[in-house]
């Protein structure tokens, strides 16, 4: 293996440089200056797949993939051509990617439900064994859409689709359609399924199915942001009795966000110390604002926070990885976006600890400040995560690829041993000559293997403009795993 892609031996890659002494820099320069022993090409991990030619998701609707029965579960987006060029095959396809025993099966859910990123389905595992996905427009129209598997634990044959009209109330425009859907079901509400999504008044909705999720209803209106565009949410949960959500204010492009954290239980809202706030709002006019709930972040001109994921650890204390854009303050919109930071943040039972771990690098692509390849929280263990960035994690130093000399997004898995204090940062890919973006770490339970899943290619708007390929690999869970040559 050549170095001249500038990076650190995989098992020397030392700490962010807020915890760096200077003496320990000097390796890191010293390796960055090695010459280039030959022409590089692109390397994966050895077990990479693709699992589909063409895919892409957005961020905020879960879960995006699932592993059951060993088969993962990946859905995604096509696209074919431009936002316009809805006559061409495939365009705008709901699709499932299912790599099981080796071998890639593809389902189409929806043929040309439209070729935006934000109608990735919400995918689950009902409680009687069977796969349900539910998904929607970005914003074109007030409905939601769901099919239900044929039979438990079978992702390849599915029953007809079905959809329902959510409210709409006085504003008149899209205001009430539908974004993102999160699907739900606690043990300790057996007979009740939550689908949290973006709806009425563009605020978060949730539905409710009281029949294994064959049907749905409109739950409610429970949350509101600043009468702004619209706070953004994640959600997580014990599948017990807590849905755990992180939110902002507004769209960062309109705000400069801080993030709060709250849960609900037993119907009701809560801090992130269990004090309760409110019932969870079973009308359309609800009183609960996001700055009502636990703070982990406070937003500034020059730092202006977007959640990436969360999850939650062995005591079931919510663990949050987010992006902060840096040093904007006072550029119009749409014109900063030259330094994001990964920031990492725990509950510990009291109290939020939170702080700057990575560069994130330079934002995605140019019609927006704020986006970036973003990162996921490996859920069985929240001492380690995969980012996509095209900086260098530890120095910022732009990531320039020796197989084609520009600047590429590429894969890091980090490692921390003292709850998010240090961490250690080993390339997953390098010398890339396209992106890696977007990684995805679903849950499951194997000792050995952690699945990772993530878009590979180009990625320039939301509303199909991208070649991504949908891409997986099964990784050790302890060692670092070796890249292909």
């Amino acid at each position: 293996m050549n170095n001249c892609h500038g990076y650190l031996p995989r098992d020397s890659i030392p700490t962010h440089p807020m915890h760096l002494k200077a003496r320990t820099l000097l390796p890191l320069v010293l390796a960055l200056a090695l010459p280039c022993a030959g022409p590089a090409e692109p390397q994966l991990p050895e077990s990479a797949v693709e699992l589909n030619d063409s895919g892409a998701w957005s961020w905020f609707m879960d879960e995006r993939a699932i592993v059951d029965k060993d088969r993962l579960i990946v859905g995604s987006v096509r696209a074919n051509g431009t936002f316009e060029d809805k006559d061409r095959p495939g365009w705008g396809n709901i699709e499932l990617s299912i790599l099981a025993d080796g071998k890639v099966q593809r389902v189409v859910l929806h043929e040309k439900l439209e070729q935006d990123d934000h109608n990735n389905p919400g995918l689950m595992v009902l409680p009687d064994g069977r796969y349900l996905a539910a998904y929607s427009k970005h914003a074109a129209e007030r409905r939601i859409y769901w099919r239900i598997s044929k039979r438990p634990g079978d992702p390849y044959k599915w029953n007809e689709e079905r959809s329902l009209e959510t409210p709409g109330s006085k504003r008149n425009y899209a205001g009430d359609n539908v974004t993102y859907a999160n699907p739900f079901h606690l043990s300790d509400e057996p007979d009740r399924i939550y689908l949290f999504h973006r709806g009425y008044s563009h605020d978060p909705n949730y539905l409710i199915s009281t029949d294994g999720g064959e049907n749905w209803k409109h739950g409610g209106h429970w949350l509101v942001g600043r009468d702004g565009y619209a706070p953004y949410l994640k959600y997580t949960s014990n599948g017990r009795d807590k849905i755990h959500f992180i939110t902002t204010e507004d769209h960062p492009r309109n705000f400069d966000n801080s993030l709060y954290h709250g849960f609900i239980k037993g119907r009701k809202l809560h801090l992130s110390d269990g004090t309760e706030v409110a019932p969870l709002h079973e009308g359309l006019d609800p009183k609960v604002r996001t700055w009502d709930f636990t703070r982990v972040f406070e937003g500034s001109p020059d730092q202006v926070a977007w959640m990436t994921d969360i999850h939650l650890d062995d005591k079931e204390h919510p663990v949050i990885l987010f992006t902060v854009q840096r040093g904007s303050g006072g550029l119009p919109p749409r014109q900063g976006g030259d330094d994001h930071r990964f920031h990492y943040a725990r509950w510990d039972g009291a109290n939020w600890h939170q702080q700057e771990i990575a560069y994130a690098g330079k934002r995605l692509y140019s019609f927006e400040d704020d986006y970036t390849g973003l990162g996921a929280i490996d859920p069985q263990d929240v001492n380690q995560l995969v980012i996509s960035t095209d900086a260098d994690p530890v120095t910022g130093k732009p990531l320039v690829s020796a197989t084609d000399g520009k600047r590429h997004h590429e894969l890091f898995r980090g490692r921390t041993t003292d709850g998010g204090k240090t961490w250690k940062w080993q390339p997953l890919t390098r010398d890339s000559d396209v992106d890696n973006l977007r990684p995805l770490i679903p849950s499951w339970d194997d000792p050995q293997r952690l699945a990772l899943v993530w878009m590979r290619g180009t990625y320039r708007h939301n509303h199909g403009e991208w070649t991504t390929k949908v891409m997986a690999a099964y990784l050790d869970r302890k060692a670092n795993p070796p890249l292909q040559e």
